[in-house]
């Protein structure tokens, strides 16, 4: 992150945390990040950015929340990339919300838009909206969250077992740095169940740690919540004195992980001695910041901007003009992680972006989402 302003990130957080409490009293209200320019508000909750003329039509997004910066970075690349390519852009946002994301998704189709994308907020209960825009003659595609059915003409998402594997591996291999073998007190502040990505990143940290019997595994349930993730972290420490290392399948439950372990004056930098090995998924920019500063050893990269910039390409580059996402090996220099293949999957053409892990190595690179959303779009918590 080597343009990353210096700011106070416990200012951010502050700021953060409060937007969080606004959205929890304000039920549906979209929320937009600091820098951007908040977008004009429609019926349906969402943001409307109009190119200033028809163009080739509109993009309608279904979006399933803006309470986390890497939903906001999903829409604003989505928006970018939709524009540039000459289409109106607008979203609705249904708050984790399964019945309402429907409603919305369908009150799109009556606009006629010319493809709708969408992050399901519920991989099943989505399926009948989309069965609905098939009839109509609406393409449609989505992103991080695949659906369990449905005609889709293009989904990008994440291998999210493979990540908590990864995340648990750069625990390992730095506890055999420290130790000479992998033992210690591992925390995983795991997420809710009831998502299946953190379940997948939680099955993934499970089968590592398995192999390893001198790690004291302490798997804590924290539902990807900030606050309960800080009090997990602080239980944990108040029965065992001492964290070896920690880990939460997010980065914003990682910051109560953070303020536990700054709070109980066990918050050291990589190096220092009693430094607790801190890793984490998902890779935002206030990851990068402290991994560049020292406090996080490591985060596994999913590439939010890359998933609504990737939607809106092959919608136009092969949808809207009635040709197939190719079966074949995607490639583009400009990603970090320069090609993922492309498959037939359940519900038509499907990627899979591989994670990557972020350190102190290579975090200045341009081409992580987190540096993209921070430095180029303007995006702040």
């Amino acid at each position: 992150m080597k343009h990353l302003r210096k700011r106070s990130f416990a200012a951010l957080i502050a700021v953060f945390l409060l937007s969080l409490a606004i959205s929890a009293c304000g039920g549906g209200q979209q929320q937009t990040a600091g820098g951007s320019t908040p977008p004009q508000q429609n019926e349906q909750g969402g943001g409307t950015s109009p190119s200033g003329s028809n163009g080739k039509g509109l993009i309608a997004l279904s979006h399933k929340s803006l309470n986390y910066y890497a939903f906001v970075a999903m829409q604003e690349a989505a928006k970018r990339k939709a524009e540039e390519l000459g289409y109106q852009f607008e979203a609705s946002v249904a708050d984790f919300d399964s019945a309402k994301q429907t409603n919305q998704f369908i009150n799109f189709i009556s606009k006629k838009p010319a493809a709708i994308i969408s992050d399901p907020n519920d991989s099943e209960g989505l399926v009948t909206a989309i069965d609905k825009a098939e009839q109509a003659g609406i393409p449609v595609a989505i992103f991080d969250t695949p659906t369990t059915g449905g005609n889709v003409s293009f989904t990008v998402a994440f291998d999210n077992y493979k990540a908590g594997e990864m995340a648990a591996m750069e625990i390992v291999k730095r506890l055999e740095q420290k130790y000479g073998e992998a033992k210690g007190n591992v925390l995983n502040a795991y997420g809710a169940m009831s998502s299946s990505a953190w379940r997948a990143r939680k099955e993934g940290f499970d089968a590592v740690m398995k192999k390893y019997p001198n790690i004291n595994y302490l798997a804590m349930p924290a539902e990807g919540d900030m606050r309960k993730t800080q009090d997990v972290a602080l239980n944990a420490i108040a029965k065992y004195k001492t964290l070896d290392a920690v880990h939460a399948p997010s980065d914003n439950p990682a910051m109560g992980l953070y303020e536990a372990l700054k709070q109980t004056n066990q918050l050291k930098k990589v190096g220092e001695e009693g430094h607790v090995i801190f890793v984490t998924i998902d890779a935002e920019p206030i990851a990068l910041q402290r991994i560049q500063e020292g406090w996080y050893d490591a985060s596994i990269n999913q590439d939010c901007v890359a998933y609504g910039e990737l939607v809106i390409e092959m919608l136009d580059k092969y949808t809207l003009k009635g040709q197939k996402v190719p079966i074949e090996t995607y490639k583009n220099d400009s990603y970090f992680w320069k090609e993922a293949p492309i498959k037939e999957g359940q519900t038509g053409p499907h990627m899979v972006i591989d994670p990557y892990v972020i350190d102190s190595t290579n975090v200045d690179n341009d081409a992580h989402w987190g540096n993209v959303a921070w430095n180029k779009y303007g995006l702040r918590y």
